[in-house]
């Protein structure tokens, strides 16, 4: 039944793929554990991990293509737990656009315990004399497999 579900998972990513403005990867430890594709109005959407093979998370790294990427800006991932505050607040890894490497203890310790954490990159321009409002997008919800 789950082999199913994951099937029709990947088909509706495959096909969602076609459309997507934004193109979020996620990795644990190097290895790619994830991948969603959004549009730019979704807000809803995941990656699931499995606890089995990621037991001992040292770092986790979101790469992001596609528009959230393009322009002049500068971008930070939010991470947001439990709460409405931002947990962690990471910039772009330098020299490397649209990738960002969180390797941040209370994290790491989250999702080793299962919990969810959900995904948003800050876009602020990066021409000061713009009058362009800072902007949130949405990049996905990280969930682990029960």
């Amino acid at each position: 039944m789950k082999q199913h579900i994951l099937l029709i998972l990947i088909f509706a990513c495959l096909g969602n793929g076609l459309f997507a403005q934004t193109t979020v990867d996620i990795f644990i430890n190097g290895t790619k554990a994830g991948q969603i594709s959004l549009n730019a109005d979704q807000n809803t959407g995941g990656i699931s991990y499995k606890k089995s093979v990621y037991k001992k998370i040292d770092r986790l790294t979101v790469e992001i293509h596609g528009k959230s990427v393009d322009g002049g800006y500068y971008r930070k991932v939010q991470v947001i737990g439990d709460d409405v505050a931002p947990m962690l607040i990471a910039s772009e890894t330098e020299g490397a656009v649209g990738q960002f490497v969180l390797t941040d203890s209370k994290l790491i310790k989250r999702l080793t315990k299962g919990k969810p954490i959900t995904l948003y990159v800050e876009k602020t321009p990066a021409n000061t004399k713009s009058t362009e409002a800072v902007t949130k997008v949405y990049l996905g919800t990280l969930t682990r497999e029960k």
